[in-house]
């Protein structure tokens, strides 16, 4: 077969389009790496897909994030590969694609898109988390197994990690191909209530997924104004029907559980219902083993 250098210096005079093209860096080393594969006479059969190559690989150049993907097939880098003499265009799933394709097996409602990337390798340890490490661990593998085990309530004062421990928990039962979904309940319930002043929306529909979602994160728990409604009907049914079918659930909140069952007790209209706060706080106990997030707030 020809070769490239003494078919470029022949198409000189001829064509300045398919000079320029061919002298791409991009282009030459693609050509250079197939030179005894390919036959450049046929060139005019694939010349569109290449000068499409050449057009988009640089894009890629510099790229840090999925999020700043310019190629017109999101995530995936343009390839060419030899077919019969020619180059054929093909795309292939890029590292910050491949890397992020656990997500679609976490559902997301309001949870900040930094937790996306948090993973047990980030994530902040020390001495006294040892037995975090131990319980999550043994969770996700537990869980790939199919065994059911207790979710966590993880409880302690705000930045301590609590978010982002069950993020990179979730993160890493996706990968596995294990679904979740992680919430941040404070504006799950203030997104429910705007809701039914608009009758073209409903958010009320995603209490029926959370009920059965396999494995479950509540974020904040506590922090949400308290109802009656809020309490027994949307975080105890979710909570019931949960325990009733034995499926994973996580809790994060700045209060301990007497904390929690105090706050859930009395209403925003001063109702005080220490009864029904008690049966959720139960419900929670029953789902969830609990730990103590103590340390420095590491959002500083």
């Amino acid at each position: 077969m020809q070769r490239i250098g003494t078919f470029i210096k022949e198409i000189a005079g001829i064509d300045n389009a398919y000079k320029e093209l061919l002298t791409t860096p991009s282009v030459q080393a693609l050509l250079a790496q197939y030179e005894s594969e390919i036959d450049l006479t046929l060139l005019p059969s694939f010349v569109t897909e290449l000068d499409q190559y050449a057009r988009e690989h640089p894009k890629c150049e510099g790229c840090l994030k999925l999020a700043a993907c310019r190629q017109p097939i999101r995530g995936h880098l343009p390839t060419m590969h030899p077919h019969l003499g020619r180059l054929r265009l093909g795309y292939r799933p890029c590292s910050y694609f491949i890397s992020q394709a656990h997500l679609e097996n976490i559902q997301n409602f309001y949870m900040p898109k930094v937790v996306e990337e948090a993973s047990f390798d980030t994530i902040y340890a020390d001495a006294s988390r040892e037995e975090l490490f131990r319980l999550a661990i043994d969770f996700v593998v537990q869980c790939e197994k199919g065994t059911y085990k207790k979710g966590l309530f993880l409880h302690g004062s705000m930045g301590s990690g609590k978010t982002y421990t069950i993020s990179a928990i979730a993160n890493e039962l996706a990968k596995r191909g294990i679904g979740c979904a992680t919430v941040y309940f404070p504006e799950l319930i203030a997104q429910i209530k705007a809701s039914f002043s608009n009758p073209d929306e409903t958010k009320v529909d995603v209490v029926e997924k959370l009920k059965s979602v396999p494995v479950l994160m509540l974020d904040d728990i506590g922090s949400e104004s308290v109802t009656s409604w809020m309490r027994d009907e949307v975080l105890g049914r979710i909570l019931n029907h949960r325990m009733a079918h034995e499926l994973p659930t996580f809790f994060t909140s700045n209060f301990n559980f007497d904390q929690l069952q105090t706050h859930y007790e009395q209403t925003n209209r001063n109702e005080y219902e220490p009864i029904k706060a008690a049966r959720i706080v139960e419900r929670i106990k029953a789902l969830s083993t609990p730990v103590e997030l103590i340390g420095k707030n590491y959002r500083r």
